[in-house]
């Protein structure tokens, strides 16, 4: 059953609680796709698409990203994972893609343009395989830095963008305690603790360098920039993307 909700919205929050981290990550080749997963613990059908999301999470194509919502929280199980400011990035979403604010969990948003029910694995697979990302984005170990870099774009470009950074928990298995998965145990992979804007593009090319311990935050152990168009309604297509892992 798809749920639907319209939610106010929220705050960002950095950390959340019962994680395991793992830490044999490396860095990725250019990926052809940002795939950005809304789900709850507390919704018994997003167990499914949890499930095809660990696969997505494991492709060296794709930066696959899973935002926890905390909509559902009043079902009886507050989400550990959760965060309003996924929700909102969701609202935000679904007012440009489709006018209205209202959303539904589990849902898959790919490279910020098209949308699909989280656990429809032929129509996101075939999504995924016409994707393209045609802003080269890289991302590097410094010396006690990370270090961006967003390339010139050959063509001009219709709006500005932001350069975000998304700091992740890769593995984090939850015990869920209440409400309608209670009693089962879930693996999450490529959890999204905090996103922030780190600087503007605007076709031109753009480097930022970011103190390393700035990101290694307790329970992060990966991190992913995207760059997104930013239109008049709300956020746009996503350009350009990276994968760092490995701290």
């Amino acid at each position: 059953m798809r749920h639907l909700a319209g939610i106010g919205a929220g705050i960002l929050a950095c950390m959340a609680a019962s994680v395991t981290v793992a830490t044999d990550h490396k860095s990725r080749p250019a990926p052809r796709a940002i795939v950005e997963l809304f789900t709850s613990q507390g919704c018994s059908s997003c167990v499914k698409a949890d499930e095809y999301f660990a696969d997505l999470a494991k492709r060296d194509d794709i930066v696959a990203l899973s935002l926890h919502v905390d909509y559902w929280d009043y079902l009886g199980w507050r989400d550990t994972l959760g965060d309003p400011a996924n929700s909102e990035r969701q609202r935000s979403y679904a007012s440009v893609q489709r006018g209205s604010p209202r959303v539904y969990t589990p849902q898959i948003v790919i490279n910020g343009r098209s949308e699909f029910v989280g656990s429809d694995r032929a129509a996101i697979d075939s999504a995924i395989a016409q994707s393209a990302l045609p802003v080269p984005v890289t991302m590097r170990h410094g010396d006690g830095t990370v270090e961006i870099e967003v390339a010139a774009r050959p063509i001009r470009t219709t709006w500005p963008a932001t350069i975000r950074l998304a700091l992740l928990t890769t593995e984090a298995e939850v015990t869920i305690g209440r409400g309608e998965n209670a009693g089962a145990t879930i693996e999450y992979y490529n959890v999204v603790r905090a996103m922030r804007p780190i600087g503007m593009w605007d076709g031109e090319a753009v480097k930022i360098t970011l103190p390393e311990h700035e990101l290694m935050v307790d329970g992060v152990d990966a991190c992913a920039i995207l760059v997104q168009e930013d239109l008049p309604k709300g956020p746009g297509a996503i350009i350009g993307a990276a994968w760092l892992g490995n701290w």
